[in-house]
Protein backbone atom coordinates (compact mmCIF):
# COMPACT_ATOMS: atom_id res chain seq x y z
CA UNK A 1 0.00 0.00 0.00
CA UNK A 2 2.92 2.34 -0.19
CA UNK A 3 2.04 3.23 -3.55
CA UNK A 4 -1.28 4.06 -2.84
CA UNK A 5 -1.53 7.72 -1.54
CA UNK A 6 -5.09 9.23 -1.91
CA UNK A 7 -8.09 7.39 -0.74
CA UNK A 8 -11.71 8.87 -1.71
CA UNK A 9 -13.82 7.46 0.51
CA UNK A 10 -17.84 7.52 -0.04
CA UNK A 11 -19.66 7.84 3.60
CA UNK A 12 -23.18 6.46 3.86
CA UNK A 13 -22.39 2.37 3.15
CA UNK A 14 -18.92 2.90 3.41
CA UNK A 15 -18.29 4.40 7.26
CA UNK A 16 -21.66 4.27 8.08
CA UNK A 17 -25.35 3.34 7.80
CA UNK A 18 -27.72 5.85 8.43
CA UNK A 19 -26.90 6.56 12.33
CA UNK A 20 -24.66 3.37 12.91
CA UNK A 21 -21.03 3.01 12.62
CA UNK A 22 -20.31 0.05 9.83
CA UNK A 23 -17.96 -2.34 11.97
CA UNK A 24 -14.39 -1.61 11.53
CA UNK A 25 -15.01 1.78 9.82
CA UNK A 26 -12.57 3.47 12.36
CA UNK A 27 -10.18 1.36 12.29
CA UNK A 28 -9.58 1.36 8.39
CA UNK A 29 -9.59 5.12 8.63
CA UNK A 30 -7.11 5.19 11.37
CA UNK A 31 -4.76 2.82 9.40
CA UNK A 32 -4.88 4.87 6.53
CA UNK A 33 -4.15 7.91 8.04
CA UNK A 34 -1.24 6.39 10.01
CA UNK A 35 0.04 5.30 7.25
CA UNK A 36 0.42 8.54 5.68
CA UNK A 37 -2.19 8.47 2.81
CA UNK A 38 -4.44 11.30 2.08
CA UNK A 39 -8.17 10.32 2.91
CA UNK A 40 -11.06 12.78 1.64
CA UNK A 41 -14.76 11.46 2.14
CA UNK A 42 -16.84 12.29 -0.95
CA UNK A 43 -20.53 12.31 -0.65
CA UNK A 44 -24.04 12.87 -2.38
CA UNK A 45 -26.05 13.64 0.37
CA UNK A 46 -26.38 17.39 0.10
CA UNK A 47 -25.70 18.83 3.51
CA UNK A 48 -23.02 20.97 4.63
CA UNK A 49 -19.73 19.51 5.57
CA UNK A 50 -19.81 20.26 9.04
CA UNK A 51 -22.42 17.82 9.52
CA UNK A 52 -20.61 14.87 8.03
CA UNK A 53 -17.39 16.11 10.40
CA UNK A 54 -19.97 16.22 13.63
CA UNK A 55 -20.75 12.53 12.32
CA UNK A 56 -17.26 11.44 12.23
CA UNK A 57 -16.61 12.99 15.72
CA UNK A 58 -19.77 11.63 17.13
CA UNK A 59 -19.31 7.89 15.60
CA UNK A 60 -15.47 7.90 17.33
CA UNK A 61 -13.90 8.07 13.74
CA UNK A 62 -10.57 9.93 12.87
CA UNK A 63 -11.24 13.16 11.67
CA UNK A 64 -10.41 13.75 7.67
CA UNK A 65 -11.60 16.44 5.24
CA UNK A 66 -15.28 16.04 3.58
CA UNK A 67 -16.95 17.23 0.32
CA UNK A 68 -20.66 16.96 -0.56
CA UNK A 69 -22.69 17.65 -3.36
CA UNK A 70 -23.80 20.92 -1.97
CA UNK A 71 -20.66 22.56 -2.47
CA UNK A 72 -20.66 20.45 -5.93
CA UNK A 73 -24.00 22.36 -6.87
CA UNK A 74 -22.85 25.58 -5.65
CA UNK A 75 -19.97 25.47 -7.98
CA UNK A 76 -22.39 25.62 -10.71
CA UNK A 77 -24.04 28.68 -9.80
CA UNK A 78 -22.89 32.17 -10.66
CA UNK A 79 -22.18 34.71 -7.87
CA UNK A 80 -25.74 36.36 -6.81
CA UNK A 81 -27.92 34.44 -8.66
CA UNK A 82 -31.39 33.77 -6.87
CA UNK A 83 -31.99 29.73 -5.85
CA UNK A 84 -34.93 28.57 -4.49
CA UNK A 85 -33.54 25.47 -2.91
CA UNK A 86 -35.76 22.27 -2.28
CA UNK A 87 -33.38 20.40 0.36
CA UNK A 88 -32.08 20.19 3.69
CA UNK A 89 -31.48 23.19 5.30
CA UNK A 90 -27.56 22.87 5.52
CA UNK A 91 -27.88 23.30 1.65
CA UNK A 92 -29.27 27.01 1.71
CA UNK A 93 -26.22 27.88 3.86
CA UNK A 94 -23.90 26.45 1.71
CA UNK A 95 -25.55 27.96 -1.27
CA UNK A 96 -25.42 31.50 0.48
CA UNK A 97 -21.78 30.91 1.95
CA UNK A 98 -21.04 30.77 -1.66
CA UNK A 99 -22.24 34.06 -2.75
CA UNK A 100 -25.81 33.26 -3.74
CA UNK A 101 -29.79 34.29 -2.68
CA UNK A 102 -30.64 31.26 -1.80
CA UNK A 103 -33.93 30.80 -0.27
CA UNK A 104 -35.86 27.43 0.98
CA UNK A 105 -38.76 26.70 -0.64
CA UNK A 106 -40.18 26.01 2.61
CA UNK A 107 -39.86 29.43 4.12
CA UNK A 108 -42.27 30.74 1.45
CA UNK A 109 -46.23 30.71 2.35
CA UNK A 110 -47.37 27.10 0.89
CA UNK A 111 -48.87 27.68 -2.52
CA UNK A 112 -46.80 31.01 -3.29
CA UNK A 113 -46.48 31.97 -6.87
CA UNK A 114 -42.18 32.28 -6.76
CA UNK A 115 -40.97 35.04 -9.48
CA UNK A 116 -37.28 36.32 -10.35
CA UNK A 117 -35.66 32.60 -9.45
CA UNK A 118 -32.57 31.75 -11.66
CA UNK A 119 -31.62 28.34 -10.74
CA UNK A 120 -33.52 25.53 -8.93
CA UNK A 121 -31.37 23.12 -6.57
CA UNK A 122 -33.12 19.92 -5.90
CA UNK A 123 -31.12 18.09 -3.07
CA UNK A 124 -31.51 15.38 -0.59
CA UNK A 125 -34.14 16.08 2.59
CA UNK A 126 -36.07 14.17 4.69
CA UNK A 127 -38.79 17.07 4.47
CA UNK A 128 -41.27 15.80 1.25
CA UNK A 129 -43.94 17.79 0.77
CA UNK A 130 -46.58 17.66 -2.61
CA UNK A 131 -47.12 21.60 -2.36
CA UNK A 132 -43.23 21.96 -2.19
CA UNK A 133 -42.51 19.79 -5.06
CA UNK A 134 -45.43 22.02 -7.25
CA UNK A 135 -44.05 25.20 -5.96
CA UNK A 136 -40.60 24.46 -7.54
CA UNK A 137 -42.10 22.64 -10.67
CA UNK A 138 -43.66 25.97 -11.50
CA UNK A 139 -40.28 27.97 -10.65
CA UNK A 140 -38.86 25.51 -13.57
CA UNK A 141 -41.87 25.25 -15.72
CA UNK A 142 -40.92 29.02 -15.87
CA UNK A 143 -37.87 28.78 -17.06
CA UNK A 144 -35.52 28.62 -14.07
CA UNK A 145 -32.59 26.35 -14.50
CA UNK A 146 -32.90 22.79 -12.66
CA UNK A 147 -30.15 21.56 -10.91
CA UNK A 148 -30.51 18.21 -9.20
CA UNK A 149 -27.58 17.52 -6.20
CA UNK A 150 -27.57 13.83 -7.41
CA UNK A 151 -29.81 11.55 -8.96
CA UNK A 152 -29.24 8.25 -6.69
CA UNK A 153 -32.19 6.57 -6.43
CA UNK A 154 -31.83 5.11 -2.89
CA UNK A 155 -29.94 5.66 0.22
CA UNK A 156 -29.14 3.16 2.87
CA UNK A 157 -29.89 3.62 5.94
CA UNK A 158 -30.68 1.56 9.46
CA UNK A 159 -34.18 1.44 11.88
CA UNK A 160 -35.35 -0.76 14.63
CA UNK A 161 -36.62 -3.20 12.79
CA UNK A 162 -32.73 -3.61 10.77
CA UNK A 163 -30.65 -2.45 7.81
CA UNK A 164 -33.11 -0.93 4.94
CA UNK A 165 -32.95 1.05 1.65
CA UNK A 166 -35.51 4.95 1.35
CA UNK A 167 -35.57 7.05 -1.37
CA UNK A 168 -33.08 8.69 -2.67
CA UNK A 169 -32.24 12.36 -3.61
CA UNK A 170 -33.47 10.49 -7.24
CA UNK A 171 -36.67 10.23 -6.54
CA UNK A 172 -37.40 13.78 -5.34
CA UNK A 173 -35.89 14.85 -8.87
CA UNK A 174 -38.22 12.33 -10.57
CA UNK A 175 -41.39 13.83 -9.12
CA UNK A 176 -40.14 17.12 -9.73
CA UNK A 177 -39.15 15.99 -13.29
CA UNK A 178 -42.93 14.98 -13.62
CA UNK A 179 -44.31 17.78 -12.70
CA UNK A 180 -42.14 20.23 -14.52
CA UNK A 181 -42.44 18.45 -17.89
CA UNK A 182 -38.37 18.08 -17.99
CA UNK A 183 -35.60 16.90 -16.23
CA UNK A 184 -32.78 18.46 -14.63
CA UNK A 185 -30.10 20.93 -16.76
CA UNK A 186 -27.63 19.54 -14.95
CA UNK A 187 -26.38 16.90 -11.84
CA UNK A 188 -23.57 17.92 -9.41
CA UNK A 189 -22.80 14.81 -7.49
CA UNK A 190 -20.80 11.66 -7.96
CA UNK A 191 -19.90 10.89 -10.99
CA UNK A 192 -20.30 13.76 -12.69
CA UNK A 193 -17.55 16.95 -13.95
CA UNK A 194 -18.60 19.37 -10.98
CA UNK A 195 -17.87 16.55 -7.93
CA UNK A 196 -14.73 15.13 -10.41
CA UNK A 197 -13.11 18.32 -9.96
CA UNK A 198 -14.16 19.66 -6.70
CA UNK A 199 -12.04 16.29 -5.64
CA UNK A 200 -9.09 17.17 -7.93
CA UNK A 201 -9.35 20.74 -6.22
CA UNK A 202 -8.90 19.51 -2.89
CA UNK A 203 -6.15 16.71 -3.57
CA UNK A 204 -4.98 16.14 -6.97
CA UNK A 205 -4.20 12.79 -8.50
CA UNK A 206 -6.72 10.00 -6.70
CA UNK A 207 -5.67 6.13 -6.59
CA UNK A 208 -8.74 4.56 -5.20
CA UNK A 209 -12.24 5.51 -5.26
CA UNK A 210 -14.11 3.53 -2.21
CA UNK A 211 -18.06 3.40 -2.65
CA UNK A 212 -20.65 0.96 -1.98
CA UNK A 213 -22.67 2.13 -5.40
CA UNK A 214 -21.01 1.18 -9.05
CA UNK A 215 -23.22 3.65 -11.06
CA UNK A 216 -21.71 6.63 -8.79
CA UNK A 217 -18.42 5.58 -6.95
CA UNK A 218 -17.17 3.48 -9.51
CA UNK A 219 -17.72 6.02 -12.54
CA UNK A 220 -16.38 8.51 -10.46
CA UNK A 221 -13.27 6.08 -10.71
CA UNK A 222 -13.35 6.19 -14.24
CA UNK A 223 -13.40 9.64 -14.50
CA UNK A 224 -11.00 10.51 -11.66
CA UNK A 225 -8.52 7.10 -13.74
CA UNK A 226 -8.46 5.89 -10.11
CA UNK A 227 -8.94 2.15 -9.15
CA UNK A 228 -12.54 1.42 -7.79
CA UNK A 229 -13.12 -0.88 -4.36
CA UNK A 230 -16.45 -1.88 -4.25
CA UNK A 231 -17.77 -2.95 -0.52
CA UNK A 232 -20.61 -4.91 0.09
CA UNK A 233 -21.93 -2.81 3.74
CA UNK A 234 -24.42 -0.37 1.57
CA UNK A 235 -26.34 -0.59 -1.59
CA UNK A 236 -24.91 -3.08 -3.52
CA UNK A 237 -25.00 -6.42 -2.45
CA UNK A 238 -23.13 -10.11 -2.31
CA UNK A 239 -25.37 -11.28 -5.21
CA UNK A 240 -24.60 -7.95 -7.52
CA UNK A 241 -21.06 -7.74 -7.97
CA UNK A 242 -21.01 -8.28 -11.70
CA UNK A 243 -21.71 -4.52 -12.43
CA UNK A 244 -20.15 -1.84 -14.53
CA UNK A 245 -17.74 -0.68 -14.12
CA UNK A 246 -15.90 -3.49 -12.81
CA UNK A 247 -14.34 -2.98 -9.47
CA UNK A 248 -10.41 -3.41 -8.88
CA UNK A 249 -10.95 -4.76 -5.45
CA UNK A 250 -14.50 -6.41 -3.77
CA UNK A 251 -14.74 -6.85 -0.40
CA UNK A 252 -17.19 -7.05 2.88
CA UNK A 253 -16.54 -3.51 4.31
CA UNK A 254 -14.06 -0.48 4.31
CA UNK A 255 -11.68 -2.42 6.64
CA UNK A 256 -11.24 -5.52 4.65
CA UNK A 257 -10.94 -3.74 1.57
CA UNK A 258 -8.04 -1.94 2.90
CA UNK A 259 -6.76 -4.73 4.29
CA UNK A 260 -6.89 -6.64 0.87
CA UNK A 261 -5.59 -3.47 -0.66
CA UNK A 262 -2.49 -3.41 1.38
CA UNK A 263 -2.19 -7.39 0.71
CA UNK A 264 -2.06 -8.60 4.81
CA UNK A 265 -5.04 -10.53 4.54
CA UNK A 266 -7.95 -10.24 6.76
CA UNK A 267 -8.30 -8.53 9.80
CA UNK A 268 -9.11 -10.71 12.85
CA UNK A 269 -9.36 -8.44 16.12
CA UNK A 270 -11.21 -5.54 15.35
CA UNK A 271 -11.42 -4.13 18.85
CA UNK A 272 -8.16 -1.97 18.25
CA UNK A 273 -6.11 0.11 15.79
Amino acid sequence: MATVSAWILDLDGVVWRGDVLIPGADLAVRALLDGGHTVLGCTNHALAPETKHAALERLGIPAFPVVTSAEAVAALCQQGQRVLVLGDVSLVEVLIQHGLEADDVFDRPDGQQISDIDVVVVGSTDRWDRSRVGMVADVVRDGARFLATNTDATHPSTGPFGTRLLPGNGALVAAVTVAAGRGPDEVAGKPHPAMAALIASRCGAVDVVVGDRPETDGRLAAALGAGFGLVLSGVTGAQEVHVDPSPKWVAPDLLELVDMVAGRGPTTDRSVG
